[in-house]
């Protein structure tokens, strides 16, 4: 039975991806008859020398023996967990400062627009490659994060695809008249995009929103819309109960991040034979998205995502058979693959 510490990183009071992603790696580890710990350190990169203290922290952190017991593998996710230092440390790369990267001189980062920004970009690029560098193996959640990785710090990662969290769970009961969007409603996830193209379709198609989050206020003002009265729900945060039911029953999901690292909401959909609509802009969606193949993709305009999601609503009959084409894209993704290269360094 070997000792195994994951590394996370939690942002107070919010919970996503990356957080479902660490815990469920943790428990398939023990699953699999190891010892398994995980271990958060809270992260904000406010006044912005916090970013180089959390950086700091993390490599100052003791990992080699606890209580005198060795641990055998240490496995970092996002920035800036893999700063840990350890004899066997392992990368699975979930992203890295996103601001100091894609990010960088877009709406969603403001590192560009003050000197101590970019002084602080270009310090978390080498400390990336630092610490990145070192790792014994060195994988990504998604094509996409190992382009990024590749294209700013010359290092190359394998793309191991994580499973979501109710993979075993989704199915579809029938294809209904409302299309799902899915997530934490924050400006880069583009919700107030899906409801400004919902104003170009058929006043017949309905959107649910699952999720919460700040720019759910700005969100509710949109859906105030005359031409979306009756149109939008806010189911809010839902169980996963709630969540497999509205999959099961969903005619597709609607899914338009900017440059997304990998997208759970995607693979899920996919699982439960549901197409999926989105920009060509969208990132790691991409990696299984393809257009009239197992859903539709349009430019990241109200007009472009509108017509996308035409195309599906005036294309519903095909959609059990798209549906069925994402399934096959995403059914290979698998806890076993990643655990055997996870830990294959033990």
């Amino acid at each position: 039975m070997s000792r195994i510490v994951v590394c996370g990183v939690q942002t107070l009071f919010v919970s996503g991806g990356a957080e479902i992603l660490v815990d469920t790696l943790a428990t398939q580890l023990r699953l699999r008859g190891h010892q398994v710990d995980v271990v958060n350190l809270p992260y904000t990169d406010v006044p912005r020398t916090q970013i180089l203290t959390t950086f700091l922290a993390w490599r100052n952190l003791n990992m080699e023996r606890i209580h005198g017991n060795r641990v055998d593998l240490v496995i970092g996710t996002k920035f800036p967990s893999y700063a840990v230092h350890h004899r066997n440390k392992v990368v699975w790369l979930v992203h890295q400062h996103r601001q100091a990267y894609e990010l960088f001189g877009t709406p969603w980062s403001d590192m560009h627009r003050m000197p101590d920004g970019r002084l602080f970009a270009w310090l978390v690029r080498r400390l990336d490659r630092w610490s990145l560098g070192e790792s014994r193996r060195l994988f990504s959640i998604s094509g996409n994060t190992a382009a990024r990785l590749h294209r700013y710090n010359r290092l190359d990662a394998q793309p191991l695809y994580p499973p979501p969290k109710l993979a075993a769970r989704l199915h579809c009961e029938s294809y209904g008249d409302f299309v799902l969007a899915v997530g934490r409603f924050e400006p880069i996830k583009r919700f107030d995009l899906i409801l400004q193209a919902l104003r170009h379709t058929d006043p017949a198609l309905k959107c649910v929103l699952a999720g919460d989050g700040p720019h759910r206020p700005h969100l509710e003002r949109l859906a105030e819309d005359p031409a979306l009265k009756g149109r939008v729900t806010f189911a809010g945060r839902v169980g996963d109960d709630d969540l497999v039911d509205l999959y099961a029953r969903c005619l597709g999901v609607v899914y338009p991040p900017f440059d997304e690292d990998y997208g759970y909401v995607t693979v899920e959909a996919f699982l439960a034979r549901k197409p999926v609509v989105s920009t060509d802009d969208a990132g790691g969606v991409l990696e299984f998205l393809e257009d009239s193949v197992n859903g539709f993709i349009g430019p990241p305009t109200p007009e472009g995502l509108g017509a996308a999601l035409t195309r599906l609503w005036d294309h519903r009959r095909s959609a059990r058979d798209m549906g069925e084409c994402g399934f096959v894209r995403v059914q290979h993704i698998s806890w076993d693959r990643v655990i055997d290269r996870l830990t294959e360094t033990l």
